[in-house]
């Protein structure tokens, strides 16, 4: 690979493993809450299983991402931990249906399928870091936010669905759908595994360079204020829409963010493939901490929707921004580890978000948390300049 060269098949693998990843997830979340119900649990308990498995993201994202360097550096591939969590979450995923389809609401045996929804989302989580971090593999560093684009791209394309199409994806029923999914995940991960053979072991290398405290506090730092940063910015933008749209109208009008997320996507990073991903990704947090919050304080339709639109390419550019901002902190043999860092932290904000901020629920005092969560994740990238990797 030359140093200005993509690898596009490659490229196109990690962003069609990306994909399976968020339909399996849009998948989950759609049809969790009626299967419980079907079970003989409360609807609620959908709730608990998310936080729960976003919890163990913490620890399941690095020290996977972990191994996968350590096997990258031994074998010369990262394929042994993403066959293992690909072949597990496909068993686990379609498992769940059949358990809701053929286990009485009366029957003891029910309480197995929370606990098989736990075991699915954690194996999904074995495979995520090793499979981000091959972009390294596919991608010269000043082209990482270009690929990271295509990322984003697929996945809020993806994500844009579950605003208005869930009747939709519904009327399959969870057998169907579930097994789609499934199938989607093992096809990804084939081809992925056709298009990134393995590359020769640092047998010479006894141990992997460490990476530094202050980077990777930096990691988790702004992992944790990206995370707060989404939960803030959706909250608060359906609110916002809900003052210029009916009730039935936000979905669409959430779809219609999560579409605008993905178009300006590839723009987004060639912007800060030209002038620099950090830069780029700094100006982009400010400025949609700035559109949050005038966009939050004005009812006139003539300021909300250009806000609403401006605010999606600068939110897109620090989505884009965040995988090859965490690979310019770590060393090249530390990628799996860096990236399962910033994920762990990223789910772990998600996790304990309403258990600080649920009641917080204005229009005005999330907006206002956004506003100062956004700038929190803009002074990391700030400070993460001094730090980068040479």
């Amino acid at each position: 690979m030359t140093q200005s060269e993509i690898q596009w098949r490659r490229l196109g693998g990690i962003v069609a493993m990306q994909g399976s990843i968020t339909l399996a997830w849009v998948i989950y979340a759609l049809y969790l809450p009626d299967l419980l119900v079907q079970l003989g649990f409360a609807r609620q308990l959908a709730g608990t299983l998310l936080i729960i498995e976003h919890t163990l993201e913490v620890l399941i994202e690095p020290i996977f991402g972990n191994l996968s360097d350590q096997s990258q550096q031994k074998i010369g591939s990262r394929f042994p931990w993403i066959t293992l969590g690909v072949i597990l979450a496909s068993a686990f995923f379609l498992a769940l249906p059949i358990i809701a389809l053929v286990v009485p609401p009366v029957s003891l045996w029910r309480w197995i399928f929370p606990f098989i929804a736990v075991l699915w989302a954690s194996a999904m989580a074995i495979f995520r870091s090793p499979v981000i971090s091959l972009l390294r593999q596919a991608t010269p560093e000043p082209k990482l936010p270009i690929a990271a684009s295509c990322l984003t791209l697929v996945q809020q394309l993806v994500n844009a669905f579950r605003f208005t199409a869930y009747g939709f994806v519904l009327s399959f029923g969870p057998l169907f759908t579930f097994a789609t999914g499934s199938f989607i995940i093992l096809g990804a991960a084939a081809l992925l595994r056709r298009v990134t053979p393995p590359s020769a072991p640092q047998l010479e290398s006894k141990s992997l360079s460490p990476i530094s405290s202050w980077n990777f506090v930096i990691i988790v730092g702004t992992g944790v204020s990206i995370g707060w940063s989404l939960r803030f910015l959706f909250a608060s933008l359906s609110q916002i829409l809900a003052t210029q749209l009916s009730q039935d109208q936000v979905g669409w009008g959430m779809l219609g963010f999560s579409l605008l997320l993905a178009l300006t996507a590839i723009p987004a990073g060639k912007i800060a493939s030209k002038f620099g991903n950090s830069l780029v990704m700094f100006v982009g947090l400010v400025a949609t901490a700035i559109l949050l919050g005038i966009t939050a304080m004005t009812t006139s339709i003539i300021i909300v929707l250009p806000g609403i639109i401006l605010m999606s390419f600068a939110f897109s550019s620090a989505l884009n921004g965040m995988v090859p901002l965490v690979l310019e902190l770590v060393p090249v043999v530390r990628s799996g580890l860096g990236i399962g860092a910033y994920f762990g932290a990223f789910g772990g904000a998600i996790s304990f978000f309403d258990l600080f901020f649920a009641q917080f629920s204005s229009l005005g005092l999330q907006a206002s948390l956004g506003v100062i969560a956004f700038l929190i994740a803009s002074l990391w990238v700030a400070i993460s300049r001094k730090f980068r990797m040479q």
